[in-house]
């Protein structure tokens, strides 16, 4: 059973407490939760492009949301990053 992506969450956003908590842990960020943060945040764009192009009102949640995706994916890629420094010295990305 796959577990609850609560790090986001738990880390108040913030990439050094995510790392810090993973660590403890002894988890990892599977590169398919930076992929599914970014899927999530590309199926808005379509419909937030269209809501901003027309100045709609109803665009402020959408906008809200896509924030937030976009915060998540550029969290466990963040988090990524830094555990790729500590095993190897350097980051592919």
């Amino acid at each position: 059973m796959p577990r609850e992506a609560g790090l986001f969450e738990a880390a108040n956003g913030s990439v050094v407490n995510g790392y810090y908590l993973i660590r403890k842990g002894g988890a990892n960020i599977p590169p398919m939760w930076i992929e599914r943060a970014k899927a999530s945040r590309k199926k808005r764009e379509k419909e937030l492009g269209e809501l901003l192009k027309a100045k709609s009102i109803d665009a402020v949640a959408l906008l809200k949301e896509w924030d937030i995706a976009y915060q998540k994916e550029c969290f466990y890629h963040g988090i990524r990053v830094l555990l790729e420094l500590e095993r190897k010295g350097k980051a592919k990305y």
